[in-house]
């Protein structure tokens, strides 16, 4: 077709930083928590695949490429885990319990 470019699909190579990937995830969130008040909604008793359908639409087409679905939900499941832990804990300021990974995506 004349304007296309056709190109080979990357596929997931799984070479992102985890924290890296954290980093896209988090700011995915707190811009669908923006836009969500903006249009006057509650973001209280939403699904998981809803958490995950939102991050995921706002994750920019690159990261998308290297990670998948699966791998976005394991790391809001630990930063869920991650949050949790220290609200749990009586000063709120403590260490987490999990360590935090320098390895890559594919290591989860």
């Amino acid at each position: 077709m004349p304007g296309w470019t056709v190109r080979a699909a990357l596929g997931h190579s799984g070479l992102m930083d985890r924290s890296q990937l954290r980093g896209w995830i988090e700011d995915a969130l707190a811009r669908h928590d923006r836009d969500a008040a903006e249009r006057g909604e509650e973001v209280a008793n939403v699904t998981v695949d809803e958490i995950v359908d939102a991050v995921w639409g706002r994750l920019p087409l690159e990261v998308r490429r290297e990670v998948s679905r699966a791998q976005v939900q394991a790391s809001l499941t630990v930063m869920t885990l991650r949050r949790g832990i220290a609200m749990g804990r009586p000063d709120g300021l403590g260490p987490p319990v999990i360590p935090p990974s320098n390895g890559t995506v594919a290591d989860t």
